[in-house]
């Protein structure tokens, strides 16, 4: 029987953004409360839907649950076919925190604040319907959509060069979707019957098939997993294609980068980690050094860059890129501590980055900057206790810190890759302290020492408290209590291993 609870999670975004399209125009300074108060209910109320999925997951148990199914474009086997699993119950999780929270922190926009929450209430739907797509084509329908609005958030909302980092980020998406889109046409067409089915086409459905390229056979599975991973790799701003992510980092506003950072890169893994282990287990098992080797490049290169910054944005963005590296390593690992730390540090990562986004925009707006080498800040602490309270916490977790989320993914993937890949894992410690470093001196910087100008500096008001507090709650969970969360994702990785090995 069908579960209509996500495709009402999927959906209620979707129709809050349509929503907002019919409000009336109000006189006066109250002009967008009806809009604020229509986008953040539907945005919660999307929310409890995926939160009551997460709480009423059967844990020790592989199967899909919560599905749904029915067709959609019968001639072309193409179905309405969602699910949560292992795999993908912990991103369910992070999209359902994250974005009110977004909608929060952009509660006081003066202008165009319709526009903007129709534009998030149109992302959390497109995500949501992402990850819990069980049909390639329905999955690429919402994954391709979710590319759009960050084209107008950045364009219209953007700094000073938005319309340049629009450009760069939408094109750059178009690409990476394509590339997706041909390795998908690819898949459906190398299987008798034609199908988009996830369910139909895992394991060894691909085993065999080959198509001839300029005269030479070459196997689907493994065309159809380079161009998958490479699509996924421009919008996931793997280096070296990541120029677009740093400049959209720069310009878009902090909610815009948080979206991108904190939920684009986390799903854009999962899609990866999705096809690789269900329809490209072999082409997985002979690729599997060569991602660990991508993720540590990227671990290095991105702990590198992020400690020449000055900026709280592109240190983020930097952060962003080795921190991603670190999840590749784990899914690189094959073994099944590291690739459930993989699927556990994408929600740590997303709630980190998330926490560490907003408080780069609020410092930006108390000091009309975001700069922490020549902030003319320091001794904040005195002035803000609250945040920098908040901030600690965000940095802590990205620092791996024991009692907060980053700790249990980054010791669960270090555990898991080390047999194998040692000098990834070497890589990788060297990249914490190098963070432990630039994360300490930014924090030092701007919170400790002698109080050096910015006096008017306040401390978080009732309503950044409001929309902050549940990204912390939800790291010192992670931290201090895993257990339920990990024994969701273990029974899911056990079976897709097994079934590889």
């Amino acid at each position: 029987m069908n579960n209509h609870l996500i495709s009402l999670m999927v959906l209620l975004p979707l129709l809050g953004a349509i929503a907002q399209a019919f409000l009336p125009s109000f006189p006066g300074e109250g002009k967008d409360r009806v809009s604020r108060w229509l986008a953040i209910s539907a945005s919660i109320a999307s929310s409890f839907c995926g939160l009551v999925l997460v709480l009423s997951m059967a844990s020790e148990t592989a199967e899909l649950q919560a599905a749904e199914r029915f067709t959609w474009i019968g001639s072309y086997a193409i179905t309405y076919e969602m699910g949560l699993d292992g795999l993908n119950v912990l991103l369910v999780l992070l999209v359902s925190i994250v974005f009110p929270v977004l909608i929060a922190s952009e509660w006081n926009r003066a202008i165009g604040a319709k526009g903007m929450f129709s534009l998030f209430l149109l992302l959390q739907t497109s995500f949501a319907g992402a990850v819990c797509a069980q049909d390639l084509f329905l999955l690429f329908f919402f994954w391709a959509l979710s590319s759009l609005p960050f084209y107008f958030l950045i364009g219209i909302w953007g700094g000073e060069e938005r319309e340049s980092a629009a450009f760069r980020t939408i094109t750059t998406a178009a690409f990476g979707n394509a590339l997706l889109f041909v390795s998908l046409i690819l898949v459906y067409y190398s299987v008798e019957p034609h199908s988009f089915s996830i369910r139909d086409l895992a394991g060894t459905a691909l085993n065999g098939k080959f198509i001839s390229v300029f005269g030479s056979d070459v196997p689907i599975s493994g065309l159809a997993f380079g161009l998958a991973g490479a699509g996924l790799a421009l919008r996931a701003a793997v280096w070296p294609a990541h120029a677009w992510f740093t400049h959209a980092a720069r310009e878009a506003p902090a909610s815009v980068f948080v979206a991108l950072s904190a939920v684009t890169i986390p799903v854009a893994i999962y899609i990866f980690m999705r096809l690789s282990y269900t329809l490209f287990p072999d082409t997985l098992l002979a690729a599997a050094s060569g991602i660990v080797a991508i993720g540590a490049l990227n671990l290095l290169i991105g702990g590198i860059s992020a400690a020449a910054q000055g900026d709280l944005r592109m240190l983020g963005a930097y952060l962003c890129m080795g921190q991603a590296g670190l999840v590749l390593i784990g899914v690189g690992s094959l073994d099944s501590a590291g690739v459930v730390g993989a699927v556990y540090q994408n929600l740590a990562l997303g709630l980190g980055l998330a926490g560490f986004g907003l408080f780069a925009g609020l410092m930006s707006e108390r000091l009309g900057h975001s700069r922490f080498l020549e902030s003319g800040g320091g001794g904040l602490a005195l002035r803000g206790p609250m945040i920098a309270l908040v901030a600690g916490i965000f940095v802590a977790s990205l620092l791996a810190l024991p009692g907060f989320g980053g700790f249990i993914g980054h010791a669960l993937i270090v555990i898991g890759s080390y047999p194998a890949h040692p000098a990834a894992v070497l890589v990788a410690l060297a990249a914490l302290l190098l963070a432990t470093y630039y994360l300490f001196i930014m924090y030092r910087l701007l919170f400790l020492g002698k109080q050096n100008g910015a006096g008017s500096f306040t401390d978080l008001s009732l309503r950044e408290r409001a929309y902050l507090f549940p990204l912390v709650a939800g790291i010192v969970l992670c931290g201090m209590y895993p257990k339920p969360l990990l024994e969701l994702v273990r029974p899911t990785v056990l079976t897709l291993l097994s079934a590889m090995k």
